[in-house]
């Protein structure tokens, strides 16, 4: 039987009904499309930081955010590079000592009840080159929070019992670091030290067992009379008043009010003279020989792994060439051989397509990019079976020799556009905000936006990808080895395969 369809429309009445209908919606059709013709105006986003400079040398410097909460807190030039004249591990020590106690707040847990009060938290991290203490808390509070950190920048007690507190901290994160199987931050340090020989960011991070009784409470004061001076810090915060902030910096970090102005006996007899070196790239090898079979944390077993690292000299932070060494770095992405996919995740950089994927008993192959005032690393670190190492080597050496004959404009683009979405997505958080603007106020004295960047990614050509390889091969190599490594070539032999 053939079904009967009923029209929709059924009288006149309805008939002009939707005949009306119909009109209204294809005339808001009509207009909206008209409208999107007109290409929109490129709206870009306001460079509104502001920034002062004080007669000390000490620079501030805010950026507007909505919210009832700010990020607030200073960055500091200095780190491990500038111990040549200190014990090593003094920038160790002085990174656990923050926040235990100082001239107006006595011990930790007097600062942690006040911190709880406010809502707020609070860290210090150092890098080889920079400290930053930093705060995140409600806008109201800011005042109160930021004088917990000029008094643990500018007004340290630094006692002897503190001292050994941290002595047992970093004994114990020795042998963490040692005991782990994910030992990116101990080769990170060690191709440091092959590329920087003994001086400035090739300095060691952390304090070695050896010596961590050696630091004491004199290195660590001593070490911030000569270092933690107005001209290398900047204040910075995100979501609060300027005014407000250069007012709080003239009454909070008065250079005349630190603890070794105060007590200058508690200083080291003889002050060794202020290391304003530059970085010089050496290249050269580290190489640990360990056995890490056993290197699982519970019953199931974990692979055993010998680990690579090879790298050339890149470039510093203010550098012409600075963002496409970023580029490529996106552009040779990389990772471990076990990923969960999905957008964003690099799973179409060269190390995945032409390394992880085509050679599965590779475990791990990563580039990094290292940038900073006066010098820079751009390397790959790669893990496979011991027994595989000289292949490990020929297989990443090929990949940075590849670089020299030019990529494809689809990875290219591909490598630019990930790099931008990583910029925009990262600053959308105010404590990265925060970081950038204090790490770009130290390293230019202004600050670029995300689309004053993104305007020099987008210029990048295959052309600047052919030079900076080019460029970076031409230095000398760095190389690091650690566990099993008896089938690793010489470094010799890595030369001659270049």
């Amino acid at each position: 039987m053939i079904p009967v369809v009923t029209p929709i429309i059924k009288s006149s009445a309805s008939l002009k009904f939707w005949s009306k209908f119909f009109d209204t919606r294809l005339n808001w059709l009509c207009r909206r499309n008209s409208t999107a013709k007109v290409a929109p105006k490129k709206v870009l986003r306001d460079n509104c930081y502001q920034s002062t400079s004080l007669d000390s040398g000490l620079r501030i410097a805010t950026l507007p955010a909505y919210g009832q909460f700010t990020t607030i807190g200073v960055a500091i030039y200095a780190g491990s590079r500038n111990e040549v004249h200190y014990p090593p591990g003094t920038a160790h020590f002085l990174e656990k000592i923050s926040f235990l106690s100082s001239q107006q707040f006595p011990d930790k847990a007097h600062t942690l009840d006040l911190l709880e009060k406010f809502g707020a938290l609070i860290d210090c991290q150092s890098t080889r080159d920079t400290f930053v203490y930093a705060a995140s808390c409600r806008v109201e509070n800011a005042f109160d929070v930021l004088s917990i950190i000029a008094d643990a920048v500018f007004r340290p007690n630094i006692l002897d019992n503190e001292v050994e507190y941290c002595r047992d901290v970093i004994r114990y994160e020795n042998e963490t670091l040692s005991r782990q199987p994910e030992c990116e931050p101990l080769l990170t340090d060690w191709i440091h030290q092959a590329a920087f020989r003994s001086n400035t960011v090739g300095l060691s991070r952390y304090c070695p067992n050896k010596l961590v009784d050696v630091v004491n409470s004199g290195h660590i004061l001593s070490f911030l009379s000569q270092y933690y001076t107005s001209p290398r810090i900047v204040l910075a915060g995100v979501g609060v008043d300027q005014q407000f902030l250069v007012e709080a910096g003239k009454e909070l970090f008065d250079p005349r009010e630190t603890t070794w102005e105060k007590h200058p006996e508690r200083l080291l007899t003889h002050l060794p003279p202020v290391d304003e070196s530059l970085a010089q790239y050496t290249g050269g090898e580290v190489l640990i020989e360990k056995d890490l079979s056993q290197m699982a944390l519970g019953p199931t077993p974990f692979p055993n792994l010998a680990h690579i690292v090879i790298g050339f000299e890149g470039v510093n932070v203010s550098d012409a060439d600075f963002v496409p060494f970023c580029v490529l770095q996106s552009l040779m992405g990389g990772g471990g051989s076990f990923s969960a996919g999905g957008p964003g995740k690099g799973m179409y950089t060269r190390l995945y397509v032409d390394v992880l994927n085509q050679h599965h008993w590779i475990y791990n192959a990563t580039a990094f990019n290292h940038s900073y005032m006066d010098s820079g690393l751009f390397c790959i670190r790669a893990s496979a079976d011991p027994t595989k190492l000289s292949d490990l080597v020929d297989i990443i050496l090929a990949e940075f020799g590849r670089l020299t004959k030019g990529v494809w404009l689809e990875e290219l683009e591909r490598a630019k556009v990930q790099l931008k979405s990583q910029l925009l997505m990262n600053l959308e958080m105010r404590p990265v905000q925060f970081e950038d603007l204090a790490r770009q106020m130290l390293a230019h004295g202004q600050r670029k936006t995300a689309d004053e960047y993104s305007e020099l990614i987008d210029r990048v050509e295959n052309t600047d990808i052919i030079r900076i390889a080019h460029k970076m091969l031409d230095s000398r190599l760095s190389i690091v080895g650690y566990g099993d490594l008896r089938n690793m070539p010489t470094y010799k032999n890595i030369e001659s395969r270049l």
